[in-house]
Order: C-alpha cells, then sequence, then structure tokens
C-alpha cells in the first residue's frame, strides 16, 4: 500500500496482501494463531480484512488501473454484509493497536 502513496509514478498498483497470500508466499504465518484462512472473527488473520478494506476505501480511485480488475471485481460481487463485517473488523483492529493491544 505504502509504495503507491506517490500515485501510481513508481509502481503500477499498490502492493497489498491478504492473509492467504502472505501464507502461501512466504512461512510468516507458521507461528501465528490467526487463521490465515478466515476473514472475520476472533481467530481471523488482520490481513485479510485490511486487504478488503483497504480496497472498498480506494476502490473508485483504483478502478481504472486494469491490473486492479479482477480484485475489484470481487470485492463488487461480495455481499455488502460481508464488506461492513471486514470493515468493521478492521476498524475494531486498527483500534486494538491504537491502544496497544495488539502485538
Amino acid at each position: 500500500m505504502a509504495l503507491f502513496a506517490d500515485g501510481g509514478i513508481m509502481g503500477s498498483k499498490p502492493y497489498a496482501a491478504s492473509g492467504a497470500y502472505i501464507n502461501r508466499m512466504s512461512d510468516y504465518c507458521a507461528p501465528c494463531a490467526d487463521d490465515p484462512k478466515q476473514s472475520t472473527g476472533p481467530q481471523a488473520c488482520p490481513f485479510n480484512a485490511l486487504y478488503w478494506d483497504f480496497m472498498a476505501r480506494h476502490a473508485d480511485r483504483l478502478g481504472g488501473n486494469v491490473r486492479m480488475a479482477m480484485p475489484l471485481q470481487t470485492l463488487k460481487k461480495m455481499d455488502p454484509g460481508k464488506v461492513a463485517a471486514l470493515r468493521a473488523q478492521t476498524a475494531r483492529f486498527l483500534k486494538a493497536m491504537d491502544r496497544g493491544e495488539v502485538v
């Protein structure tokens, strides 16, 4: 996400990843108690909700980028209740981070 902070001058798309992608492409998830297959709930990997919240917040801006077509189409097909739950999960996670409750 930070790599796209310049508006796409240096990178053609934001580098954002869900927990499932991080799990598939690395070994960072092995020691973690969170489940990269879950998006919401107490055991859900926070990267899943953070990813979809980022996509939802920036969908209008990213809509013209052909490299973002597939994730934005997936977001568009998601049940609005699921999107709301993901965004609420993100808000809870970030609030806990602000309070220093998440390590």
